[in-house]
């Protein structure tokens, strides 16, 4: 799977014309994966994207919640658009692009970044509008693994609890490697995550 890139470091010098907006989604997709909700404040976030400070309201008129769910639904887009593109022959081949894609944006985190998806839903609250925005992205990403999973030559029974062992063991092991920080549970996730889905061959 590819990596989704997030940093800006000479970004601003190369456009012409910026989209702030877009920026700052990024920006906020950034800040989740790595401080979580709480952590993603409007302070950081222009200190990040150097966007005018008079833009905030102006594009999410909604607050820190328009802006999160935003941030969310983006991302959620951009890994259900890998994912349908992937050119899998067999599920071994999903598993292998799930994991490895995001043990890459793990690791190019310096193995302190999470998943942005899961860290808006731990840090939700009573805010039932981000916890329904990861959710939506959850069901998505399940949605898509299991459509590529039939692609792969699965039924579409086991597809969809292959989609869902996934993500559940990815959403893990970003948790696990972040403690520890190191990449080495992603190899577990990949070896047993194989090893369950070559059982779809032989039954």
């Amino acid at each position: 799977m590819a990596v989704i890139h997030t940093n800006y470091e000479g970004r601003h010098s190369q456009m012409t014309r910026r989209n702030v907006r877009n920026e700052m989604v990024q920006g906020a997709i950034d800040l989740l994966a790595t401080n979580g909700v709480q952590g993603t404040s409007f302070a950081l976030l222009i200190e990040a994207t150097d966007a005018p400070r008079g833009s905030i309201y102006h594009h999410f008129p909604g607050g820190k919640s328009e802006l999160i769910c935003d941030a969310v639904a983006s991302i959620g887009a951009t890994v259900v658009s890998v994912i349908d593109g992937l050119n899998v022959k067999k599920p071994e081949d999903v598993v292998n692009a799930f994991v490895e894609g995001w043990r890459a944006l793990f690791v190019g985190g310096n193995c302190d970044r999470g998943c942005a998806v899961a860290a808006t839903s731990l840090g939700a609250g009573e805010d039932t509008s981000l916890r329904n925005a990861a959710l939506e992205v959850f069901e998505e990403w399940t949605s898509s693994l299991t459509k590529c999973f039939v692609r792969a030559g699965v039924r579409k029974s086991e597809a969809a609890d292959y989609a869902s062992m996934c993500i559940a063991v990815v959403e893990g092991a970003l948790v696990l490697g972040r403690t520890a920080r190191t990449d080495e549970i992603f190899d577990v996730a990949l070896r047993q995550l194989t090893a369950l889905v070559r059982k779809s061959k032989n039954s």
